[in-house]
């Protein structure tokens, strides 16, 4: 029988914690990837499973809505199960406990089936079942709506992906899309928002020694308390986009 809920458990360690002694939402990422790979594999739809076919899976969309972060020696728990699932595209959903059952942060995600070789749109026909569940579990998190292209004269800074920022796959590692974005904002920043809400999309790879550029914009209507985010390739492409929601930091602390 395969897990239609699949989950793990963690405890925070000091090495893992931000400059707060809190969870980084880069570590949230981390972990949602992991345990989405986890389960693919319980699934038979894992890497190695995939890969036989010349298919591989790229994590396309994440919304991710945080209530607070776990704290160092913190145990939590993440959850995850699959809402819809057809021949091109897993959507995904996770939410994040403490030891006592209460939410700490819903996520909800896209994972998209290409083909390793053509870096196209792969199918998936072949690894249908009845064996793949979905589950009708609630989510938290609404789908983001498509971000709008930033003005010309919003701020940008160059970025530069080098040999520690690219995964097996030869392209930039989704975590390091978010760090680049984060290390926008001065310390100081950080020390009076957490973020509350983060909104990502991928619609281009970047490779290794590629310069791209940041471009980031108060977000309409926000009054500064959010923000948007692009990051475009050399070739002018828009390669991600992200909206970050923030909250002050002492109504997110335990």
């Amino acid at each position: 029988m395969h897990q239609a809920l699949f989950n793990s458990h963690y405890n925070l360690t000091a090495g893992e914690a931000d400059a707060h002694s809190l969870m980084p939402v880069t570590l949230l990422v981390e972990r949602v990837i992991e345990i989405a790979t986890r389960h693919a594999n319980c699934l038979d739809v894992g890497y190695d499973d995939l890969k036989t076919a010349g298919i591989g899976w790229v994590f396309s969309r994440m919304s991710a809505l945080i209530e607070r972060y776990p704290r160092i020696n913190e145990e939590y728990a993440l959850n995850t199960w699959i809402e819809s699932y057809n021949r091109h595209f897993c959507e995904r959903c996770f939410d994040m406990v403490d030891a006592a059952g209460s939410l700490l942060a819903s996520v909800r995600s896209t994972f998209v089936a290409i083909d390793m070789k053509n870096r196209t749109m792969a199918d998936l026909a072949s690894f249908e079942r009845e064996a793949i569940p979905t589950l009708d579990r609630p989510c938290a998190v609404r789908p983001a709506p498509r971000m709008r292209r930033l003005p010309k004269d919003c701020e940008q800074r160059a970025l530069h992906f080098g040999y520690c920022d690219i995964d097996f796959n030869r392209h930039v590692n989704t975590v390091r899309y978010i760090e680049r974005v984060l290390d926008h904002w001065p310390l100081a920043h950080h020390d009076r928002n957490a973020v509350r809400r983060i909104d990502i999309a991928f619609s281009h790879e970047l490779l290794y020694g590629e310069e791209a550029t940041l471009r980031v914009a108060p977000a309409d209507g926000a009054d500064g308390s959010a923000h948007e985010c692009e990051i475009i390739a050399p070739d002018g492409t828009r390669a991600a986009t992200m909206r970050i929601a923030w909250q002050r930091r002492r109504d997110m602390e335990p």
